[in-house]
């Protein structure tokens, strides 16, 4: 690891929030002025890394040892096997992600989730060092809640709506992902919310509010310990501070984000009071106070709510059994959600793309070896 004589920004942060580092890049990670706490990934840097010359030799070898079995093995196998070079490196888990062809379908989720599994068991990986990420459909968190009691962790993806979050949480995930900024907003940054002050200014802020309110009720209410709330999706260095300050657990990192953080001086950033979520054993617990006093306005409207003539907002019910008839109540709760809507499908075509792109790789190996 890089060691720095004055403290950066990365290093500041990390005393203040968990920082995940979501890449397979190994070289890079190894690189960082930080111990990452989680190092995450999605179909889109599993492609990345997939693609990176520095793979080819184990793209090879796992592409020619699981021929016959299809793409899916041979991109399942190599995320394994890029978490285990990367596992020494970080704190505590690795997380990958299903299929994302498979987001509507329960049986499907179950059984890639559990072909994880299993390649994580033959690379001698605990369970208490991997989780395995689903998007947060109704199908995805039925397959979740089957999964956490075969004692395997999971993580909703993914998650654009407090119904989302409150899913999650019947559905007993270990960790939810909500990305602050949406994918379109990658792919045209005009539509970026570039605002002074994200914790309080940035229109997805009411909602991360509101999922950590929703944990405290849950918390309150059935005494059993809700997810964990890893955010991710960031353009600047000031949303990975409001991340802190809006009681996230973790914010879970780019490349570029990390490079932003870990180039700029601490003393040039003023940082919120309070405690790392992280340290709290309960951290929704009344006597924790995680979400800041300041952001309390968050919680009594949401600038990405669709309202129809007559209707007015109101806080999503945490009462309601979401995952019912297979999480068809989800389904018909998100319909009702335009953004969150909006930000499922567009996730996911990226999500799509991306695993395309990696069977072309995997592919033209075949083709290369049967020449």
């Amino acid at each position: 690891m890089a060691q720095s004589t004055n403290q950066n920004l990365l290093q500041e942060i990390d005393g203040r929030i968990n920082i995940d580092i979501d890449s397979l890049d190994n070289g890079f990670l190894r690189s960082l002025s930080i111990t990452p706490n989680d190092q995450t990934c999605n179909p889109r840097w599993l492609s990345v890394q997939v693609e990176d010359p520095s793979s080819s030799d184990l793209l090879k070898t796992t592409a020619l040892e699981l021929q016959g079995d299809g793409f899916l093995a041979v991109g399942t196998r190599l995320a394994v096997r890029f978490c285990r070079q990367n596992i020494p490196f970080i704190k505590g888990r690795v997380l990958v992600q299903t299929s994302p062809s498979a987001a509507y379908d329960c049986q499907k989720t179950l059984d890639h989730a559990r072909l994880f599994a299993s390649e994580f068991e033959r690379a001698e990986i605990p369970k208490d060092r991997y989780c395995i990420k689903i998007m947060a459909t109704g199908p995805g968190l039925s397959a979740a809640k089957i999964l956490n009691g075969e004692g395997i962790s999971t993580l909703g993806t993914g998650v654009f709506s407090v119904a989302q979050a409150i899913a999650c949480s019947q559905a007993g995930c270990l960790f939810i992902s909500p990305y602050y900024n949406e994918i379109r907003t990658y792919l045209n940054p005009s539509l970026w919310p570039d605002v002074a002050d994200p914790a309080l200014e940035h229109p997805f802020s009411h909602r991360i509010a509101q999922m950590v309110q929703a944990y405290k009720d849950l918390f309150k209410q059935t005494g059993n310990q809700q997810p964990l709330i890893k955010n991710a999706g960031f353009f600047s260095y000031r949303e990975v501070i409001a991340t802190a300050e809006l009681g996230c657990h973790s914010a879970t990192l780019s490349k570029d984000n990390l490079e932003e953080l870990q180039d700029m001086e601490s003393t040039k950033v003023a940082l919120p009071v309070g405690v790392k979520i992280a340290s709290l054993r309960s951290p929704y617990s009344d006597d924790a106070e995680i979400l800041s006093p300041r952001l309390k306005q968050l919680m009594t409207s949401d600038p990405l709510a669709t309202l129809r003539p007559g209707e007015t907002w109101s806080p999503t019910d945490i009462n309601l059994d979401y995952l019912a008839n297979g999480g068809q109540i989800l389904e018909e709760v998100l319909a009702k959600d335009e953004a969150a809507t909006r930000m499922v499908r567009d996730a996911l075509e990226l999500f799509m793309y991306s695993e395309a792109e990696m069977q072309k790789v995997i592919e033209a190996v075949w083709s290369r070896a049967s020449l």
